[in-house]
C-alpha cells in the first residue's frame, strides 16, 4: 500500500514536470494563468476573416444588383412596350407567312422586303432610336435587290440574293442602333455572328417580357383585357373538342362520313408548316429587336494591333518575293506572249489554265493583308510588302481574267464562269480600298467593301446571267444541220442548255433556235415543257416575270410551229 502511494507520487511529479516544462511563462499572463497576447492575435484574426467574408458578401451582392438594374434596363424599353412590340411582331408574322409560303419567289417577294424595312423602322422609332439618313444606300439596294428575286427565275441568283438581303438587314440595324463609324473590318464581322448568336439567346424574351409587363399592369391597376380570357378559352376548348370529336365520330356513321368528306382536303402537314412559318416570323422578328435593345453588343472597337511586325515582315517577305516572280513570269509569257514555253504547252492551252488557282491565291492575299493590318502594330516596311503584295495581286487578278477570257472563247459559257469573271472584279475594288487602308488607316473598308458588293451583285441581278449564257453559246451552233454533222469547233451542249432557267428562254425560243433544238434534243424539249408548265402553274401569289415571259414565248412559238406544219 506504501509502495503504491510511493509511485503514485513519483507518477504525479513526472507529469507536473512535463506540464511545467511545456509551458512558456514568457508569454503567460501571470494573474489570469492564460495567454493573452496569442488570443489578441487569434481573436484579430478571425476579426478579419469575418470582415473579409462580410465584405465578399457585399461585393457579391452589389454585383447581383447591378447585374438586376442592368438586365431590368436592358428589359425595359420591350417591356413597358410589349404590346406594340407584341402585336407589332404578330402582324410581321402574319405578312411574313403570306408572303413565302410556298412562294419564294414570287411577286410578293418585293412587298416582303419593304415591309421588313417598315418593321423595323417603326420599331427603332418605338425603341426611341432615331433613323440614321446615311442608309438610304442600303435600303434603295434591299429594295432592288427584292425587285430582282421576282424578275429571274435562277435558283442560284435568287439564294445569293436572299443571302445579300439577310446581311444588309443585320448591317442596317448595326448601324441604327450603334455608332459603327470607328468599327474595323473585323469588329463588322464579330458584330454579325454575336448578333446572330445573341438572337438565339433571346428567346424565351417574348414570353418573359410579356409576363413583366402583366404584372406591372395589375400592380399599376389596370384591368385586364378579354384577350386574356380568349387566350385561355382557346387552350381549354382546343383538347376538350378533339376528345368530344372522337366520341362523336365513333359513335355515328353518317357523322364520321360528314366529317371524312369535310377534312378530305385539309393538308395537316401544310398546316403544321404555316404554323412553324409564324412561329418563326414572330420569334424572329421580335427576338431580334429584342437584342437590339439590350445593347449586348459594344459599341468600342478594341485595338488589336499589338503584336511585333517583325513575324509579318518575315512571313510576307518571303510572299511578296514569290509573287513578284510569279507576275514577271505572266507578263513575258501571258500578256507578251515571249519566251518559249514549257514542252508539250501551246500558248492557248498555257493561258486556258489555272484561273481557279489564281482567284483561290487572290482571296488568301486579301485575307493575308486584312489580318495583318488588324494585329501588328504599324510599319513601314511591313506597309511597303503589303503593298507589293496587294499590287501583284492586280496582275493576278488580270491573269486570273485573261486565261477565263480565253477559256470561254473556246468552250463557251457557263454560269461558273460567270461568277468566276464577276469575283474577280470585285476583287479588283476591294483591292484598291485595301491599299487605301494601308496609308489610311481610319478609312471605312467594311462600308467601303459592302458598296461594292452591292453594286457589283445588282448589276449581276438585274443582268440575267442565263440569258448571256444562251445568248452566246447559240451563236456557236450550226443551225443549218443536224446534231450530228456539227463542226467539231461548234457548241454540242444541248444538256447544259436544258438546265438554264426560265432567264434563257427568250434567246432559245427564236423561231430558229426553237425548231432545231427541238428536232434535235429531247432535253431541249423537256425543257421547253417544263417552262410551259411552270407558267401554267403561277397564282397571283407566285406570280413571277421570267416564268410568264418564258411560258408566253414557248406558247407563242409552239402555236406558230403547229400552224405552220
Amino acid at each position: 500500500m506504501w509502495r503504491m502511494r510511493k509511485r503514485m507520487g513519483q507518477l504525479s511529479r513526472k507529469i507536473f514536470e512535463r506540464s511545467r516544462s511545456r509551458m512558456d511563462y514568457g508569454r503567460m499572463d501571470m494573474v489570469n494563468g492564460n495567454y493573452m497576447e496569442e488570443n489578441n492575435r487569434r481573436m484579430a484574426e478571425d476579426e478579419q476573416r469575418r470582415r473579409a467574408e462580410e465584405e465578399r458578401r457585399r461585393a457579391e451582392e452589389l454585383r447581383m444588383e447591378e447585374q438586376r438594374l442592368e438586365e431590368e434596363r436592358r428589359t425595359a424599353v420591350m417591356r413597358r412596350n410589349f404590346p406594340f412590340f407584341g402585336w407589332a411582331g404578330a402582324v410581321y408574322a402574319l405578312f411574313y407567312t403570306f408572303c413565302l409560303y410556298k412562294n419564294a419567289s414570287g411577286i410578293t417577294y418585293p412587298f416582303f422586303v419593304a415591309g421588313t424595312l417598315i418593321y423595323f423602322g417603326l420599331c427603332t422609332r418605338r425603341s426611341g432610336v432615331p433613323l440614321k439618313k446615311d442608309s438610304t444606300f442600303t435600303v434603295v439596294s434591299m429594295l432592288l435587290l427584292g425587285v430582282s428575286v421576282f424578275l429571274t427565275d435562277n435558283l442560284s441568283i435568287q439564294l445569293f440574293t436572299k443571302t445579300g438581303l439577310f446581311l444588309l438587314t443585320i448591317s442596317l440595324m448595326l448601324h441604327q442602333y450603334l455608332d459603327d463609324s470607328k468599327w474595323n473590318f473585323s469588329k463588322f464581322l464579330l458584330a454579325i455572328g454575336q448578333c446572330l448568336l445573341e438572337t438565339v439567346a433571346c428567346l424565351g424574351r417574348p414570353f418573359s417580357d410579356g409576363a413583366a409587363w402583366r404584372v406591372k399592369a395589375v400592380q399599376e391597376g389596370k384591368k385586364d383585357g378579354k384577350g386574356r380570357y380568349v387566350a385561355l378559352g382557346i387552350l381549354v376548348a382546343v383538347p376538350l373538342t378533339l376528345l368530344i370529336l372522337a366520341l362523336l365520330v365513333s359513335a355515328d356513321a353518317v357523322f364520321r362520313d360528314l366529317f371524312v368528306r369535310v377534312f378530305r382536303h385539309i393538308n395537316i402537314l401544310s398546316i403544321l408548316c404555316i404554323l412553324c412559318m409564324l412561329a418563326f416570323g414572330f420569334l424572329g422578328s421580335y427576338c431580334f429587336i429584342a437584342m437590339l435593345n439590350s445593347r449586348v453588343i459594344k459599341e468600342e472597337c478594341k485595338k488589336n494591333r499589338n503584336q511585333e511586325p517583325v513575324l509579318a515582315i518575315t512571313f510576307t517577305s518571303v510572299l511578296a518575293a514569290l509573287y513578284l516572280v510569279f507576275s514577271m513570269i505572266q507578263i513575258v509569257y501571258l500578256f507578251m506572249g515571249q519566251m518559249k514555253l514549257p514542252e508539250g504547252y501551246t500558248y492557248s492551252s498555257y493561258a486556258r489554265q489555272g484561273f481557279f488557282q489564281l482567284l483561290a491565291v487572290c482571296l488568301i492575299n486579301l485575307v493575308i493583308v486584312l489580318v495583318c493590318l488588324g494585329f501588328f502594330r504599324e510599319s513601314r516596311v511591313l506597309k511597303a510588302i503589303l503593298t507589293v503584295i496587294s499590287l501583284c495581286t492586280y496582275i493576278m487578278v488580270a491573269s486570273s481574267a485573261y486565261r477565263m477570257i480565253l477559256y470561254i472563247r473556246i468552250c463557251q459559257l457557263t454560269f461558273l464562269r460567270i461568277i468566276v469573271l464577276w469575283a474577280l472584279a470585285v476583287t479588283a475594288f476591294v483591292l484598291a480600298g485595301i491599299i487605301v487602308t494601308i496609308f489610311r488607316p481610319d478609312f471605312r473598308l467594311f462600308r467601303y467593301c459592302m458598296m461594292v458588293v452591292t453594286v457589283f451583285y445588282l448589276v449581276l441581278a438585274f443582268a440575267k446571267p442565263d440569258y448571256w449564257i444562251a445568248r452566246y453559246n447559240i451563236q456557236y451552233v450550226n443551225l443549218e444541220g443536224n446534231a450530228a454533222e456539227q463542226a467539231e469547233n461548234s457548241y454540242r451542249d444541248f444538256n447544259y442548255l436544258s438546265h438554264l432557267s426560265a432567264d434563257a428562254a427568250p434567246v432559245l425560243t427564236k423561231p430558229e433556235n426553237y425548231a432545231y433544238l427541238t428536232e434535235n434534243s429531247t432535253a431541249m424539249q423537256s425543257y421547253f415543257s417544263r417552262m410551259q408548265d411552270k407558267a401554267d402553274r403561277m397564282g397571283i401569289r407566285s406570280f413571277n416575270l421570267s416564268r410568264y415571259l418564258a411560258g408566253r414565248a414557248v406558247r407563242s412559238v409552239s402555236d406558230a410551229a403547229a400552224q405552220t406544219s
